[in-house]
């Protein structure tokens, strides 16, 4: 301990964390299930953005710049163009709207079919199946029912490549697409 005293504290800080992680996802299970966290529509659009890395390649997009995707992402968009998608946003990384529970949800992109579906989408790698990526989908499902409440407006999808997790929310690709188009 005096030898290495960094390593022992990032050994507590960690136990702490999960800890601390297992506490606050039964607090939030505990208050969803009384009814005490609600879905309220608070967040907007800005009128314009100025992403650092930008791209403007794929149609429909919200802005004239979109932040800059990754390979899935990508492919997700546009797949999502050629559907019946009226606008899209790619949704720029820890600043845009978040799902707010006991792990904050980011979705990546943002996007409204023709029939005003908001769809809240999160493609990930699939090697990023654990326990955050779970936790995330458990999160975003939550949300979906709570904005949904007296309507049915809203989706969040988690989607991976080839990958299927087997639980509500996760998607493969193929099987997301599928599902957009009848959105």
């Amino acid at each position: 301990l005096q030898q290495s005293p960094h390593i022992y504290a990032a050994k507590i800080k960690k136990k702490i964390d999960s800890l601390l992680e297992v506490h606050s996802e039964k607090v939030f299970d505990l208050w969803i299930e009384q009814g005490r966290i609600t879905c309220e529509p608070t967040y907007a659009f800005k009128q314009t953005i100025s992403p650092l890395r930008f791209t403007s390649v794929y149609a429909k997009s919200l802005y004239s710049a979109e932040e800059e995707m990754n390979g899935l992402e990508k492919d997700v968009v546009a797949a999502l163009t050629a559907l019946n998608i009226k606008w899209w946003h790619r949704n720029i990384s820890r600043t845009g709207f978040n799902i707010n529970g006991y792990t904050n949800a980011y979705p990546d992109i943002i996007a409204m079919t023709a029939s005003g579906k908001i769809l809240l989408i999160e493609p990930k790698g699939d090697y990023l199946d654990g326990s955050n990526s779970r936790n995330k989908v458990k999160i975003g499902r939550i949300w979906q029912n709570k904005a949904n409440i007296g309507g049915d407006k809203y989706r969040y999808f988690m989607v991976f490549r080839d990958k299927d997790l087997g639980i509500d929310g996760a998607f493969h690709f193929d099987r997301f697409i599928e599902i957009a188009r009848g959105l």
